[in-house]
């Protein structure tokens, strides 16, 4: 630590404007790299893993077709469907089947009929759309004909569906957000120009929502965080020269951590998304903590060039062992098998280290080229008290070590209790919990499955006997039985299968149902049919449409499906495990929670234990765990409590929030050490009083701007971002009161017998 503090010193103090021609520099060059800085949503990557449930799930996708990559077009008018916009609405799905990356359309024209007289199958609707008495009749049968079981009409004829299946290369979502505005584009054009509503849903809409929701929340988050934070530090420092000062080593931080990401090619996504202004509001921290204590040295008579060298040689290493904490925190999540939680946890870790860097050389560089200037040096001189320096007197900090013993079991107790609720965890998800159900992408999802059903699906894979077909009587015969049970389940609200073509075709004399059903399968698009036969022709599928309520009632329904798959008592066909997204995004979110959930238990254990090393007291590690513990505690037990569960929000949050709230024990525990020194006696009760009195408004002080930068996430259009900014907050502001409140006894509780016997009794 000696080297860095030199290191700072020989450049930050003594040649500032050297170490500034190498700053501005760099600073050009972030700028440069900002607009390089990717964006993706991240919720399918999330997942990706070596598990036997993600591997089934890629296997099935490579064999069938899933409704997750569909885009839903809902239409909607005053009056029921007229030849007049039928007229329009066949126009439209003309021109949208010839978009880039486009595999199929499915409308009311895609429905099929078989013709009374030539005996072939031909589109339901007329060709004539003029003949009112053809239509009319067409559109009452149009549900009951579609041949992917899905209704592509409501009962009042007012609303019709389109949905259009896209190629692989969009599904990953390559290319698909200018093949999305296109279609954005026709529609409003064909809204404008006709009294019809357009609304457009679906996975990919959803995705890339929440992609054009990452970029403006970048933008608009950091703004208010850096406004907040400025706005903040004026009322606490009651200086504006000095409020300036201090904000621009945090506005530095930003601009080189989010420079370094885009030259390096990391990308923000729905997990990062609040990693930026995460590094805003923890390098005002640490920027904050040696303000205070450059103008605290100058009130005491110090010059400037001396003042910041006893600010850096005093807070440098608690500043830098708060950023290792943090960082910690986010090496934790190296634990879970998701690869882009890996690289959360890099670039978190990452991100925090270099802007410790910045903060440790940038911050003294500023009061020294800024105390330069007369009139911003005599700033730097406190005229009037920090709005929260005559809060706490000694009286409250000395009350608190005479009952030491007291609070410190009190402590106990509470943490335990806590715990004893947040534990087992209780793990919850939804694939809609990323986006805000006020957005219109969320909202036609709800009117489009009040029209259709359910857009998510239980896709149960099936291999049919080496040997046989797909369209074999005795395979379709029992996969009609299967059907059968499977539709008596609570809860799925359709079954689609091939059994689903069989009862709805009609055969002709001398034609057999597998000849029927073969031309019938021919017709469809390739992405339709692989719905229900895989592209090896020796799989079928089986499709469960249901609603996503939530990760813990999509498994159980998984476990009752696997029960009557169990008593079907098949004979040929042998089912795989169910599979398709929502089953594989349920099953191992619950497995991915609480690996994050152990991250935080790793960095429970490790933290405290890296404190205590560092300061060379045991004493100080072990006081540090239950203060830091109980918030997080307390924040999970009131999740569980309340129902909303663990997400993967919450648990991210909890995990680095825990880093981040050791902070202010770590300042608490540095104090002390520098009170003691200057007495001479490690750990009295005057020591420790002294040191609470004067380090808790800076306490307050860095967890109101914390606080005050992280409330900005409300403004995000995601819920979860907004979710993980209430959790930091709460848990930073719980943190600062067990850090006032119970640390203090629980140094003195851990304190060795010799320094106990100089507290007051």
């Amino acid at each position: 630590m000696k080297y860095l503090i030199g290191a700072i010193l020989a450049l930050s103090v003594r040649r500032p404007f050297l170490l500034l021609a190498l700053v501005v520099p760099l600073a050009i060059a972030a700028a440069l790299g900002v607009p390089r800085i990717g964006f993706e949503d991240g919720l399918r990557s999330v997942f990706a893993s070596d598990s036997e449930v993600f591997q089934d799930y890629v296997e099935s996708s490579q064999n069938f077709a899933h409704s997750e990559s569909d885009i839903a077009v809902l239409f909607s008018t005053k009056e029921e469907l007229n030849p007049a916009t039928l007229s329009v609405l066949q126009d439209f799905v003309l021109e949208a089947q010839f978009l880039d990356g486009v595999d199929a359309v499915l409308s009311i024209f895609s429905v099929r009929h078989r013709d009374q007289v030539s005996g072939k199958m031909v589109p339901l609707l007329p060709s004539d759309l003029n003949n009112n008495a053809e239509v009319v009749r067409a559109l009452d049968l149009v549900n009951a004909q579609s041949a992917t079981g899905a209704r592509l009409m409501s009962p009042d004829k007012r609303n019709t569906i389109v949905i259009l299946s896209m190629s692989q290369a969009i599904t990953d979502m390559a290319g698909s957000s200018e093949t999305l505005r296109l279609l954005d584009d026709l529609a409003a054009r064909t809204s404008a120009e006709n009294d019809i509503k357009i609304g457009i849903t679906g996975l990919l809409s959803v995705r890339d929502q929440i992609i054009w929701g990452l970029k403006s929340d970048q933008i608009r988050i950091n703004f208010l965080g850096a406004v907040a934070g400025f706005l903040i530090s004026f009322v606490l420092f009651r200086s504006f020269w000095v409020t300036v000062l201090n904000m621009l080593t945090p506005i530095a931080a930003l601009l080189f951590c989010l420079g370094l990401f885009g030259w390096l090619g990391l990308s923000i996504n729905a997990l990062t998304n609040a990693l930026p202004v995460l590094i805003l509001v923890l390098a005002s921290s640490d920027s904050i903590h040696m303000t205070y204590e450059v103008r605290k040295q100058m009130a005491d008579g110090a010059t400037v060039r001396e003042a910041v060298t006893t600010s850096v040689r005093d807070i440098a290493g608690p500043c830098s062992l708060t950023s290792l904490t943090t960082i910690l925190a986010f090496m934790t999540l190296y634990y879970s098998d998701s690869p882009i939680v890996r690289d959360m946890a890099f670039t978190g870790a990452f991100g925090v280290f270099f802007a410790m860097l910045v903060v440790l050389f940038v911050h003294p560089l500023v009061f020294m080229i800024g105390g330069s200037i007369p009139f911003i040096r005599a700033a730097f001189l406190p005229k009037r008290k920090n709005a929260f320096d005559n809060l706490f007197g000694t009286s409250f900090f000395q009350h608190l070590i005479s009952k030491y013993r007291q609070y410190t079991i009190g402590s106990f107790v509470l943490c335990a209790l806590a715990l004893a609720y947040f534990f087992p965890i209780q793990t919850s998800y939804r694939f809609m919990e990323n986006i805000d159900a006020s957005q219109s992408v969320a909202v036609v999802l709800a009117q489009v499955e009040k029209v259709a059903g359910p857009m998510t699906s239980i896709d149960i894979p099936i291999k049919v006997p080496d040997g046989a077909s797909a369209l074999d009587p005795d395979v379709l015969q029992e996969l009609a039985i299967l059907h059968q049970h499977l539709q008596a389940i609570d809860g799925i609200r359709a079954v689609i299968s091939l059994d689903t073509l069989v009862k709805q075709i009609t055969v002709a004399s001398g034609e057999t149902v597998t000849q029927h059903l073969q031309s019938v399968l021919d017709q469809l698009p390739g992405r339709f049919r692989n719905r229900m036969i895989g592209q090896d022709n020796q799989s079928l599928q089986i499709m469960l449409l249901v609603r996503d309520e939530g990760s813990r009632a999509v498994v159980e329904l998984v476990d009752k499906v696997n029960r009557v798959i169990d008593d079907a008592d098949l004979k040929i066909l042998r089912p795989k495990q169910p599979t398709g997204f929502l089953v594989m995004s349920s099953t191992l979110s619950s497995t991915m929670i609480r690996q994050l959930t152990v991250s935080f238990l790793i960095a429970a254990l490790f933290c405290p234990f890296l404190i205590g090393m560092w300061f060379r007291r045991l004493d100080f590690g072990l006081a540090a765990a239950v203060p830091n513990i109980l918030p997080i505690a307390l924040v999970g037990a009131a999740l569980t409590i309340s129902g909303t569960g663990i997400q993967f929000t919450s648990a991210l949050a909890l995990t680095i929030a825990f880093g981040i709230a050791l902070d202010d024990s770590i300042h608490v525990f540095n104090r002390i050490s520098l009170e003691g020194k200057k007495s001479g006696q490690p750990l009295v009760a005057r020591t420790i009083v002294d040191a609470m009195v004067q380090i808790a408004p800076v306490l307050m002080t860095t967890t109101v701007v914390l606080s005050t930068g992280l409330i900005a996430t409300q403004i995000s259009g995601m819920p979860m971002v907004r979710f993980f900014g209430v959790l930091c907050v709460a848990t930073f502001l719980l943190a600062l009161v067990c850090d006032l409140v119970i640390l203090p006894p629980l140094v003195t509780w851990f304190a060795s017998n010799s320094e106990k016997d100089k507290l007051p009794r």
